[in-house]
């Protein structure tokens, strides 16, 4: 029997598309199932990762999320912490509020900046959340070399010097990064302040002394008391006047031949503790320079006018004198209160190293002319000696070398101070 073909189209018993259908939906239910374990997983682990743990701050139970740290506690429970500030290597506050924002303890013990920032919280830390501490300012050394000061006098006598030149020394200094500032922290090299003292002058040898000085001059009653001197072998010192020196040079020298010491009394009679500085050292070096150029010895030996010569002047000196010359008898001659009234003035009260004050110049001084040899032979009879103001400071060992040399100056590496050392 002849078998029928199957029509075009027309569907067999052995067809695979059932098949096919059955692996699409097998293939589907695995990708989600994956989806879904994956879903569960990934949920899970969200979860664990922020789950939460109890911890106690500040005494309070609180739930806060494992692995927190303490900047992110502070934040969850609103602590309230004040921050410390950003300070400078001294001490000084640089910016309130720019230290550690917070200090924190846990289980006791406090800790510091590298384990706040490392701390993570397990569960069951007890921690106690403070004011944040000051901070000090990032810093780097410097060597440096530290000047020196003037450590000044407190008591005035009638000889004020410089008793140790001031040379600088060299330290180590902490400096801050932020504010510059410098803070001592090692000496490499010790600093020498400069150091002024005052006395009034005492032979060590106890001998009878006296020393007269004359100021203004030279004028024209110089060598009238020259000639005076001589005739008693005595001595005197004549603070003389740069401008008056400069137009009488051969009365300076003739000072000098005497025997007698020429210092300085300023160039102008300025009074010193009212000028700048600039002006003070002119003074003061301009009579010098006038003084040796009229024929006399150099010397850095000043009576100021009017004896007005402080602590702050000698700061401002700037090196430009060594010794200041008051007196301790003064014959009030600028009074012009009779020949009697000086001799006594300069005789009574008289004792070994003292120093009288006269004048050679800006008035009349007939009266000067008339006492002084009176004062003369009154304390010769005493055994009183008349010596010079440079004999006089050699007389006293208190009073450095260089300085009674009439002629001290600032020495090779030594420096004057700009500043006064403080005074307890």
């Amino acid at each position: 029997m002849k078998q029928s073909t199957p029509r075009h189209g027309a569907r067999t018993s052995h067809s695979r598309r059932p098949a096919r259908r059955s692996r699409r939906g097998s293939l589907v239910f695995v990708v989600l199932a994956l989806l879904a374990v994956t879903a569960f997983v990934g949920g899970g682990a969200w979860l664990w990762l922020n789950r939460t743990v109890s911890v106690r701050v500040n005494g309070t139970l609180a739930d806060v999320r494992h692995d927190a740290t303490l900047e992110e506690i502070i934040a969850a429970q609103k602590v309230e912490v004040a921050p410390g500030d950003l300070v400078s290597v001294g001490g000084a506050v640089i910016s309130e509020g720019g230290g550690a924002p917070f200090s924190a303890t846990v289980a006791g013990r406090e800790l510091d900046a590298e384990q706040i920032a490392a701390f993570r919280a397990e569960g069951n830390e007890e921690i106690v959340f403070g004011d944040g501490a000051d901070v000090t300012e990032a810093s780097h050394e410097e060597e440096r070399e530290t000047a020196p000061k003037m450590e000044p006098y407190e008591r005035i006598g009638a000889i004020t010097y410089v008793a140790q030149w001031g040379r600088a020394g060299k330290a180590v200094y902490t400096v801050g990064d932020v504010s510059g500032e410098a803070v001592l922290k090692e000496e490499v090299e010790p600093v020498q302040n400069a150091v002024i003292e005052s006395v009034n002058p005492t032979p060590d040898d106890g001998s009878k002394v006296i020393a007269l000085t004359f100021d203004d001059g030279p004028s024209s009653y110089t060598q009238r008391y020259l000639d005076i001197l001589d005739k008693y072998g005595a001595r005197a010192t004549f603070f003389c006047l740069g401008s008056a020196a400069a137009a009488n040079p051969d009365l300076v020298k003739a000072i000098e031949d005497q025997g007698s010491q020429v210092a300085s009394h300023t160039q102008n009679h300025q009074q010193l503790t009212t000028l700048d500085a600039a002006t003070l050292q002119s003074e003061v070096t301009d009579a010098f320079s006038a003084i040796s150029s009229s024929g006399a010895p150099a010397t850095t030996v000043l009576r100021p006018p009017y004896g007005d010569f402080n602590n702050d002047t000698w700061l401002a000196s700037g090196a430009t004198l060594s010794a200041s010359v008051i007196w301790n008898l003064d014959s009030e001659d600028w009074r012009l209160p009779g020949a009697d009234a000086i001799v006594s003035n300069c005789t009574n009260g008289a004792y070994s190293g003292a120093i009288v004050l006269m004048h050679d110049g800006g008035g009349n001084r007939d009266q000067d002319l008339e006492a002084l040899p009176r004062i003369i032979e009154a304390l010769q009879a005493r055994g009183y000696k008349f010596v010079t103001i440079n004999e006089l400071m050699a007389m006293d060992s208190r009073i450095p070398e260089d300085v009674a040399s009439g002629n001290a100056t600032l020495p090779e590496g030594a420096v004057w101070p700009t500043e006064m050392a403080a005074t307890e």
